[in-house]
């Protein structure tokens, strides 16, 4: 087209400049088109960035003073030039080189029609070059963008009228400097002096101005850090708003900052091929949507790396000669990056990496690195301070031993479900059957790594939408927000936890009880359907079952103990004497002889009868009322068994104790005033105690313990076997006497009979050696009587030898045995 328009239109010169040499102006020409594109004026959207220069200077004095083919060749060979400089591919040199002959042909082709040669220039003549270069201008300009719409989809209207305001106003300006240029050449070697200086000072003027306002953008910029990054409350979101603001700035398609917390390595260890280092990325891009991910630093991010532990900045712009950085650009798919430290605190460290200048003509300089090195200082402060803020939610909604959910969390996201929730949800809680053992036996360390294998566990088992809490000590709790499969759900998690785990001081087996809890249309907050889970977990656990799924039976089964909690507390204040005492008698297995009994409380209930102990003990300790109720046992206890030695019978009396008892200090001087008042021997009293309510403190109970031994009674360690680490910590007690439990006794005539007969073996065995007596509780049968007087045990206790049977019947029980016997005597115990 350029070169129909001009080749056979042999129009000369509009006007002629008669100081001016004629055949200086076709290079003078080249020479301000070149230096007219190294000063661009960018109007970006998406990842455009439409340069606009000042080539309506020298394309006016074209038109004006040269033939229409010499103008052309002047515009594209200079623009070639800078094309080549520039590092322009083929392709856009092609197009760009085409589009600017074909502007300068139509301008030149119009004007020539519309003027004719004069030997200045007039008004007239200024108006009509003003009207025709910016017309095709704004041709030009309307092509461009229709270009850019059919590769990136439709333009708004600002869009638009970005460009086209921009190239109007610069083309105004150009051409009204071109035609001040002319009238200054009309004046000789005084007006050229004139336009010289015009054109260094209008240059000057122009890089001041860029310069100017680029720093007054990064001065806004920085006071938008200071003052939009406090007060995020998290990093994404000031990520969104301080990375879109350096991306407008810079003018870059795409900014991004890498994190990474914990042990960097160094350069030379990167290089060679070392484990990589786990990152968190946040990019925003030209479509201003942050996309938060994560990525590993390797080999392959050494720029980054030398960055991060070196802190030395790097600029990578298209015409490097340096092959790392090239290669680098590769590996990316970019064409240029500015890649700066980011200084966080200790323990983490970032990048901030600028990339891809808007513009096929434009690329980062030194004064863009610059600038992103003073953006990052403020930066740097934004993101630790909202770091700082987003780790105080953290922690404030979260168990910092587990990361799971705390109980604030949880009750927000099921205050959440009732409020907004379709569909019926479910709560599940659980506890850790005796967790208290692990910690007070193997430690508070091997504690919190079984809660943090359990934590894992309910992770790995749960749905995602699952919301897994630690309420505290070993107590979880999971909100499903489909309460469709929580009974399987619950099951499976009873099944998955109870795996065993092995740790090097023991293999521990984290059995559970799980409460199950559905949402209902009377429910209206977090506590209740805590409270039902809560109690549907105790009624598991009352009935030795994994899961037990709510009812509202069983509030009728709260209130009543609450109710029996009430009645314990009058009675044992009130009425003494509804505590009975029944009494287990032991046998010794080599003589037959009667050598005790264990003291074992009934509760006379004015309403409810004759009570178990596992109906009100429990009660009793969990609320502290044990502490008066075992005082009452040991003076009754004690009562009887002084009258049974007075009638000729001077057996033993075992009392149990419980954690609370023997945590008291005063503890054995209470006993010996018992003992004292009663005028009992101390050898007579048997002290029952369990290895778990010893060790919740053993600083505390041990010398209690020591002090009770020294008054002569005995203590027996009951139970045992059934603790996670009882030998170890049996030459610790001061114990005289070791009852076997009675889940062991029975299994002598179960299927696993062998390796019971083995352990009940080895128990004897170990009592042989540390000087204790051995008994065996739960003796049913003759058979198992007899294996274990084959055994070698001691002593035995169970219902084939009698049921705990009431005072006055044992006295008439060990008549009868008199009778047929000879006279009872009381073995030692040793203590």
């Amino acid at each position: 087209m350029a070169v129909g328009l001009t080749w056979h239109a042999e129009a000369p010169p509009i006007l002629v400049l008669n100081k001016v040499p004629a055949v200086l102006l076709a290079p003078a020409l080249a020479a301000l088109f070149l230096l007219a594109e190294q000063f661009l004026m960018n109007v970006e959207f998406r990842r455009q960035a439409h340069s606009l220069t000042l080539a309506g200077v020298p394309l006016v004095l074209g038109v004006l003073l040269v033939p229409p083919q010499t103008l052309v060749i002047a515009r594209v060979s200079a623009a070639m030039v800078a094309f080549v400089l520039q590092r322009i591919n083929v392709d856009k040199m092609l197009y760009n080189g085409a589009a600017y002959a074909c502007e300068a042909a139509l301008d030149a082709t119009i004007i020539h029609l519309w003027l004719q040669p004069m030997p200045r220039v007039d008004f007239w003549t200024a108006v009509v070059v003003l009207v025709v270069i910016a017309g095709v201008d704004q041709l030009m300009s309307l092509l461009v963008l229709s270009l850019i719409r059919l590769h990136n989809g439709p333009l708004s209207g600002r869009e638009i009228a970005d460009v086209l305001v921009s190239a109007a106003a610069l083309s105004a300006v150009a051409s009204a400097f071109a035609v001040i240029v002319l009238l200054l050449l009309g004046n000789g070697a005084l007006g050229a002096a004139l336009v010289v200086l015009v054109i260094v000072v209008g240059a000057g003027a122009y890089r001041g101005h860029a310069s100017t306002r680029r720093r007054h953008q990064a001065l806004t910029l920085i006071h938008e850090f200071v003052s939009e990054g406090v007060g995020a409350e998290s990093l994404e979101q000031l990520a969104g708003q301080l990375l879109s603001r350096i991306r407008q700035l810079l003018r870059a398609a795409t900014v991004e900052v890498m994190i990474v917390d914990g042990q960097l390595p160094n350069l030379a260890t990167v290089r060679a091929d070392a484990e990589p280092t786990a990152a968190l990325t946040l990019t925003i891009g030209e479509d201003e949507a942050l996309v938060l991910g994560r990525r590993t630093v390797d080999y392959s991010d050494w720029i980054a790396v030398r960055a991060l532990v070196q802190e030395e900045p790097t600029l990578a712009a298209r015409t490097t000669k340096d092959r790392g950085l090239r290669r680098w650009l590769m590996e990316r798919g970019v064409r240029d990056a500015v890649v700066v430290a980011l200084p966080l605190s200790s323990g983490s460290a970032g990048t901030l990496t600028v990339m891809d200048r808007l513009g096929e003509t434009a690329t980062f300089v030194e004064d863009d690195l610059t600038l992103l090195q003073t953006l990052t200082g403020h930066l740097a402060v934004a993101i630790r301070s909202t770091r700082l803020v987003e780790k105080l939610g953290y922690d404030a909604t979260h168990d910092s031993l587990t990361g799971l959910s705390n109980r604030a969390h949880l009750s927000e996201q099921i205050t959440h479900v009732l409020t907004t929730g379709t569909g019926d949800a479910a709560v599940l809680l659980l506890d850790l059957d005796r967790f208290k053992e692990v910690n007070d036996i193997l430690g508070h360390d091997v504690g919190d790594r079984l809660l943090k294998v359990v934590a894992d566990r309910l992770r790995g088992c749960l749905p995602a939408n699952a919301t897994v809490a630690r309420l505290g000590g070993d107590e979880f709790a999971v909100l499903l927000p489909n309460a469709a499969d929580a009974a399987e759900l619950a099951e499976l998690v009873a099944d998955t936890l109870a795996e065993p785990v092995q740790f090097d001081e023991a293999m521990l087996t984290p059995e559970s009880s799980v409460g199950v809890a559905i949402t209902s249309t009377g429910l209206s907050a977090p506590p209740d359907l805590l409270r039902q889970a809560d109690t549907a977990m105790y009624e598991a656990k009352a009935n030795d079952r994994r899961v037990a799924v709510y009812g509202p039976e069983m509030d009728r089964g709260r209130i009543e103990r609450l109710a029996l909690v009430a009645d314990l507390r009058m009675a044992l204040s009130d009425h003494p004497e509804q505590m009975l005492l029944h009494y287990q008698p032991k046998i010794d297995l080599n003589t037959g002889l009667v050598t005790g009994v264990e003291a074992l409380v009934r509760w006379a209930h004015p309403t409810l009868g004759v009570l178990g102990p596992d109906r009100f003990i429990p009660l009793a300790e969990s609320t502290g009322l044990i502490e008066g109720l075992t005082p009452l046992v040991l003076e009754a206890g004690l009562a009887e068994c002084r009258t049974w030695t007075a009638d000729g019978y001077p057996i033993s009396v075992a009392v149990n104790l419980s954690a609370r008892n023997i945590s008291d200090p005063l503890l054995p001087d209470r006993v010996a005033q018992a003992i004292a008042r009663v005028g009992l021997p101390a050898d007579r009293v048997i002290l029952e105690i369990t290895e778990s309510s010893v060790m919740g403190d053993p600083e505390q109970t041990l010398p209690v313990l020591h002090k009770l031994r020294d008054l002569g009674v005995c203590i027996s360690l009951d139970d045992f076997g059934t603790g996670y680490s009882s030998l170890s910590y049996l030459q610790r007690l001061p114990v005289g006497e070791v009852k076997i439990d009675r889940s062991f006794v029975q299994g002598l005539s179960g299927e696993n009979r062998a390796s019971t007969r083995a352990l009940i073996k080895t128990i004897i065995g170990l009592g042989a050696d540390l000087n204790l007596r051995i008994v065996a509780e739960g003796v049913e049968d003759l058979a198992t009587l007899d294996e274990l007087r084959g055994l070698g045990c001691q002593v035995a206790q169970g219902y084939y030898i009698s049921r705990p049977i009431s005072g006055p019947d044992l006295r008439t029980w060990l008549a009868r045995r008199d009778e047929s016997a000879p006279r009872l005597r009381l073995l030692s115990v040793g203590t």
